[in-house]
């Protein structure tokens, strides 16, 4: 599989994914949701890997930098990220989270000695100006529902999906290394899961405590049925494909191609809440499609 088409793939399930958590999300909290998540996330990529016999690809000394993309890619990144969805919905987070992706592309730069050429260049700055379209025209004025109602302040939902993306860009550039020397990305994502979960459970009743989410209700059976689907399609799927991404190109292209989430996010909503967005928001999505091809 080419590696801008997983990309791709990564960014539509995570558009999925994240429509499929809002509401739970908003009821029990962005980190018990997490948690929560991480466990079924980590027992199945612990599952694939052992049945692929991924393992051996992982060498020793390659652990610390996996445990490092682990905890502040998901412990933090994540966190972040749900606390974000949990204040101000999906879209707006995820719009935010796309910080990620101008962020790695310098990091790539920068460690790696990766470079655009003129039509990747173009389709950079392309995507910039489609996300921007997307999410400063994609909303619908007096919306309240579960997708688009804002909880306590903008403010700081907008500095937990910042931290957010640096922890996803952070994440993604500590793992590279791992990955160009050859190690399986099955045997990378179930490591990387597992050294998360630890850590968000270790840490869990002061982060609770501090972000609010013991206050929230109950888990019920249709919460653990989309914690499961989330999860699934989200961190088993689409993170294996961007670690697969990033194991066979750069991570600045992949990391841009994966952040086109919030531009898939319209016209999902739109079936959903039966409402379409604003034209600037296609305008923006146009945009997407015409830097897609570029990077391509």
């Amino acid at each position: 599989m080419p590696y801008q088409l997983a990309a791709l793939t990564a960014a539509a399930l995570w558009a999925t994914s994240s429509l499929i958590a809002a509401d739970p999300v908003r009821r029990i909290g962005g980190p018990r949701f997490t948690r929560l998540r991480m466990i079924v996330v980590s027992a199945e990529l612990l599952i694939l890997a052992t049945v692929t016999g991924a393992w051996d690809s992982l060498a020793f000394d390659d652990v610390g930098l996996v445990g490092l993309s682990g905890l502040v890619g998901l412990t933090i990144g994540d966190i972040a990220l749900f606390t974000a969805m949990s204040q101000m919905g999906p879209r707006r987070t995820s719009v935010v989270f796309t910080a990620n992706a101008p962020l790695a592309a310098i990091g790539g730069i920068w460690l790696f000695d990766e470079a655009f050429g003129l039509g990747s260049g173009t389709g950079a700055v392309l995507t910039v100006a489609g996300i921007v379209m997307a999410v400063v025209y994609g909303g619908r004025r007096s919306a309240n529902d579960t997708f688009e109602r804002i909880e306590g302040s903008m403010t700081s939902g907008i500095v937990w999906a910042s931290i957010g993306a640096i922890g996803q860009a952070v994440g993604a550039l500590a793992a590279k290394p791992v990955l160009d020397s050859g190690a399986d990305t099955l045997a990378v994502a179930a490591t990387r899961a597992v050294i998360a979960t630890v850590a968000m459970w270790i840490v869990a009743q002061p982060t609770d405590r501090w972000l609010g989410s013991s206050r929230n209700g109950p888990v019920n059976g249709q919460d653990w049925v989309r914690i499961v689907f989330s999860g699934t399609i989200a961190m088993v799927i689409g993170q294996s494909l961007v670690l697969y991404a990033l194991g066979h190109g750069d991570a600045g292209v992949t990391t841009i191609l994966s952040s086109t989430t919030p531009v898939l996010l319209l016209p999902a909503l739109w079936v959903l809440t039966r409402r379409p967005p604003a034209i600037q928001a296609w305008i923006g999505a146009l945009l997407s499609v015409a830097r897609t091809a570029l990077l391509i």
